[in-house]
């Protein structure tokens, strides 16, 4: 069986920019430490779709290597 997983990703907002009605910050994939400013939703979803196959793998073998040591 397998168990479903998250993948951590973390973003920045600039408050000031979403009170004028625009989005704009930097979002950052946890596993790889890879960073990309966005100014939209949809790059925000463009980065994630294009990182995901890599946090992916990353956190599969952070996983296994936990379960080895029990």
């Amino acid at each position: 069986m397998v168990r479903p997983m998250f993948v951590s990703y973390v973003l920045r907002v600039r408050p000031e920019s979403l009170r004028e009605g625009r989005f704009t910050g930097e979002v950052e994939a946890v596993a790889t430490g890879q960073r990309y400013a966005v100014r939209s939703l949809d790059q925000l979803l463009s980065f994630v779709l294009e990182t995901m196959g890599e946090e992916l793998t990353l956190a599969r073998h952070a996983r296994s290597g936990q379960e080895a040591e029990r």
